[in-house]
């Protein structure tokens, strides 16, 4: 029989209970792991035992990140033009052999180009600024004709050159838009859903009215309309319109009343919100009680609400069908949104 060494026993059981000592550390750390996330949707926070992901940290600010992205798209497009205009003077100067400078010149005292100009004859001569016989009004007046001559020989230059921009549009994200409880008026299940923030007092809202009745007129069935209060707070009237409104609504008179709201705003000012419905012949105490009581101002709030969470930060902002279209737009634009979506849709 083998018989173990005492000191080898004695290493065993000193092995074991560093062992079972680093366990006893690691196991009250076990339930703070961060748990394994889908891929592309990592953990940006924790706040108690919720997490918050990073999907969701874009879906909140989509709205922010999309106006910042249009932004940089303008300064793209006039930096691009900036590029086309030095490339259109530089290969004609190249052409003719001159440097740019000798081509304004040259253009300077060209009939073609001062008529393109709208000047009343050839500039003899391009001033760089004043000079002991030429007063500061002269020298402003030079620099405005050097502006309209280049400006009328890049006219020129851009008839004469094929030019292609392939900069590409930015795409307008798609967020989660709640039509709530509020009043719409079209099919439930159109395959267009336009739904407007909007404020009674604002007068981009006011100038979106004619538009939206336009689309109406349009579409027809094809896009339902959903209107959700976004009152602002440079707007003491606003919010009560927006009461008053719904308090209508309780007696089938929503959109007219929406409408006249619009109808009769003016700056600065309210509206007699009794007077109003007494004229499309509501039902005026039932009408007072409602409006009186604030029955719809938790409504409305919410309304509000749901607006910060997405993001908004003017009236009017419209989704159409999830993709914003923010400020008072002309109708192509709206057509232009709308009809790509319809041709979106499975034939039947």
């Amino acid at each position: 029989m083998t018989t173990i060494p005492a000191f080898k026993i004695l290493i065993a059981l000193g092995f074991l209970v560093l062992f079972a000592g680093l366990y006893s550390i690691r196991w009250p750390f076990q339930a703070y792991e961060q748990k394994p996330t889908t891929s592309g949707n990592p953990v940006v926070a924790t706040v108690g035992t919720d997490s918050i992901t990073l999907r969701e940290v874009e879906q909140a600010a989509a709205l922010s990140l999309y106006h910042a992205d249009q932004q940089r798209r303008e300064l793209l497009q006039q930096a691009l033009q900036r590029k086309i205009e030095e490339t259109l003077l530089a290969a004609e100067a190249s052409r003719k052999g001159i440097s740019v400078s000798q081509l304004l010149t040259e253009a300077s005292q060209s009939e073609s180009i001062a008529r393109l100009a709208d000047l009343p004859g050839p500039v003899k001569r391009l001033s760089l600024g004043t000079t002991q016989d030429s007063p500061s009004h002269d020298a402003s007046q030079d620099l405005q004709e050097q502006a309209r001559i280049r400006q009328a020989l890049l006219v020129s230059l851009r008839r004469k050159t094929d030019i292609h921009i392939t900069l590409p549009p930015t795409e307008p994200p798609i967020l989660t838009v709640s039509v709530d409880d509020d009043p719409s008026i079209g099919p439930v299940d159109a395959p267009v859903t336009i739904v407007e923030f909007s404020d009674f007092q604002c007068p981009y809202c006011q100038k979106s009215v004619g538009i939206l009745k336009e689309l109406r007129r349009l579409y027809g069935e094809k896009i339902r309309m959903v209107y959700r209060d976004y009152p602002g707070p440079n707007h003491p009237y606003a919010s009560q319109a927006a009461e008053a409104a719904q308090c209508a609504g309780e007696q089938r008179m929503y959109w007219e009343y929406h409408d006249i709201l619009f109808d009769r705003q003016t700056p600065g000012n309210g509206w007699n919100f009794p007077a109003l419905a007494t004229e499309l012949g509501l039902q005026p105490d039932s009408f007072a009680t409602c409006l009186n009581t604030g029955r719809y101002r938790e409504e409305v709030a919410k309304d509000l609400q749901d607006g910060f969470t997405l993001g908004i930060t003017s009236t009017p902002t419209f989704f159409i069908n999830g993709r914003p279209l923010v400020g008072a737009k002309p109708l192509a634009e709206f057509q232009a949104v709308i009809d790509r979506l319809l041709k979106q849709q499975p034939s039947s």
